[in-house]
């Protein structure tokens, strides 16, 4: 793993939203050795419960979720920091369907960016860098 990474976001919250139990787990393990302090949920209302706890830096989502999609988790998750006064968190969708009308409806959103799995890690970590700069 590249140490970089580890020191240059040591305290950054993530929350990861994926219906995949193996897909949570490794998304925490990568985090974790990233240096980043993650926090993993099952679902949308999952994650909005933990959302009401603490302070996230980013979100990442899945898309195709049973309950709440990744989309629908992503209005909600911006509909709570309106509501709350907090400021907006930087969003990724993290999917393994290449869909045009899922990039298209994640776009319309303004959701700024959409990583396919399987992904490259070092490609994913630059994504999270990128979104957590701004």
């Amino acid at each position: 793993m590249n140490t970089e990474h580890a020191i240059h976001h040591r305290k950054k919250r993530i929350l990861a939203v994926d219906d995949d139990g193996l897909v949570r787990k490794s998304l925490e393990i990568l985090l974790k050795e990233a240096g980043y302090e993650p926090v993993v949920a099952a679902g949308g209302q999952e994650a909005l419960g933990f959302l009401t706890q603490r302070h996230f830096d980013l979100l990442i989502t899945d898309i195709r979720m049973p309950g709440m999609d990744g989309l629908q988790v992503i209005q909600a998750v911006r509909d709570y920091c309106l509501e709350a006064k907090k400021h907006p968190i930087p969003e990724i969708v993290l999917t393994a369907y290449n869909d045009d009308h899922v990039r298209e409806s994640a776009v319309r959103l303004g959701v700024r960016e959409f990583i396919l799995k399987p992904f490259k890690v070092d490609e994913f970590l630059k994504v999270l860098e990128r979104n957590l700069a701004h």
